[in-house]
């Protein structure tokens, strides 16, 4: 049986819709900030993820911590350290910590980071997270 051009075409986009469906909808829940947003204003949807990516180096045993966080509107879900690549296996080679947090309720809260050993501080971070009506 051969399908004609338009049957093809539209065989084509019900692949690619249900691809996005499948694939797109966890990814268009997802906000991703980093450095840049240091000190600004977000807004997330409720029931989104908030993914904070910031630079680190685990082996200096620096990390990037939570300081404050109002977690009725903001729960944290996890925080991971990831090596960046190296070939070269050159010691002390930095990565980035991923913080990642659930958008729980509508609200606003200031999220706020310290990048530290122990009591001693080498950096902050702050954001302020308005979490806005249910995420679609």
């Amino acid at each position: 049986m051969r399908l004609g051009r338009s049957a093809i075409a539209f065989s084509l986009a019900l692949l690619v819709a249900f691809t996005l469906l499948v694939t797109g909808a966890d990814a268009a829940k997802i906000v991703r900030v980093g450095r840049a947003q240091n000190g600004k204003s977000v807004i997330v949807k409720r029931g989104a993820q908030l993914l904070v990516s910031l630079k680190g180096n685990a082996t200096t045993g620096f990390a990037w911590k939570i300081r404050s966080v109002k977690k009725s509107v903001l729960k944290p879900l996890a925080v991971k350290y990831v090596p960046s690549r190296n070939p070269k296996h050159l010691v002390g080679k930095g990565g980035v910590y991923k913080l990642r947090f659930r958008a729980r309720t509508t609200g606003m809260t200031v999220l706020k980071l310290v990048y530290a050993r122990g009591k001693k501080r080498a950096g902050s971070y702050w954001l302020r997270v308005i979490v806005s009506g249910r995420g679609g």
